[in-house]
């Protein structure tokens, strides 16, 4: 009798192992790209994830959750998380682009145009994006746990 219940003991423990060592807890990581209205990447673009106000449930650690970054010369930003939320992801870009104007030359006595030279001028528009996401801590065997999101400006 003690020997079936070592057996069973020994067998139980062999399972318990087998079964808490395939699947860890993996930390949602949140792969952000951000293109404008053409699909053109946009570098240096302002990113904000955070746990927004019509996020259902609490967050356990809001601090941890509030990230902001810029985005580099593909438009790709990354953020690691520790908790599973419902994320509002805010993106602001300001680009600029050069347009031909003309610098006209005023006479003071006249006070009419004398010439007209052919400049270049810089102008910025200023382009935002709005999206809801969803991440998830999980129990997996794979090292990774990652959302990936495109946010398009307009």
């Amino acid at each position: 009798m003690k020997q079936k219940n070592n057996f069973k003991l020994v067998l139980l423990t062999l399972v318990g192992v087998v079964a808490f060592s395939c699947a860890k807890e993996r930390s949602p990581s949140l792969h952000i790209t951000v293109i404008d209205e053409k699909g053109v990447p946009a570098s240096g673009a302002t990113v904000h994830a955070w746990p927004g106000d019509n996020a259902l449930g609490g967050t356990v650690n809001e601090a941890e959750m509030d990230k902001t970054g810029t985005t580099d010369a593909s438009g790709y930003i990354k953020f690691d998380f520790k908790f599973s939320a419902v994320l509002d992801v805010d993106v602001v870009y300001y680009r600029t682009t050069q347009v031909v104007g003309y610098d006209s030359i005023y006479d003071p006595i006249t006070g009419l145009a004398t010439g007209a030279t052919q400049i270049l001028v810089d102008v910025t528009d200023s382009l935002s994006g709005h999206k809801v996401v969803k991440i998830e801590s999980l129990r997996q065997s794979s090292e990774d746990n990652d959302y990936r999101e495109t946010v398009t400006l307009k």
